[in-house]
């Protein structure tokens, strides 16, 4: 199972609070959805009181930034697709950030690798975990590499 993010990035309480109000735009974007509340209540928990508001300028560095885009699309893909909206909101932030188009999609297609990985060493629903990975983005070489990421752990 391959991680989302690589390593734990220095997040502080303003950076965590950009992020969190920026996935709740995304997820606000094409209306509200359980799985996506949820997952935005998990990140939140434990955040100290402090403003609902995006603040870019709290992300002061590439790590900071690559949690962000890696939060926000991972709020997008909690319903199971990504929404016109939803990427448009996230292309913003991407755009504001200095963040190309190119840079962006291998944003998506990581976290979306990472994600489609848990099911590494499947083999009765193979087919069917490959469907997701496509409805995904991903090509059938990057569903074949996420789904053999670690799949001698699976055994």
């Amino acid at each position: 199972m391959r991680e989302i993010m690589q390593g734990e990035p220095d997040i502080d309480a303003a950076a965590a609070h950009t992020i969190a109000a920026a996935m709740r735009e995304v997820a606000r974007a094409d209306g509200p959805h359980p799985k996506e509340d949820a997952l935005i209540a998990a990140f939140s928990a434990d955040l100290p009181e402090g403003p609902d508001t995006v603040d870019l300028g709290s992300i002061q560095s590439p790590a900071q930034r690559e949690a962000l885009l890696k939060s926000l699309v991972l709020v997008a893909f909690a319903d199971g697709k990504v929404s016109d909206p939803e990427r448009a909101v996230i292309q913003r932030y991407a755009s504001a950030l200095g963040v190309d188009a190119p840079a962006l999609s291998a944003v998506f297609v990581d976290v979306a690798s990472s994600l489609l990985s848990r099911f590494a060493g499947v083999r009765i629903w193979k087919e069917e975990v490959a469907g997701i990975g496509r409805q995904m983005g991903l090509s059938d070489a990057m569903i074949e590499a996420a789904l053999a990421a670690n799949a001698a752990e699976v055994g």
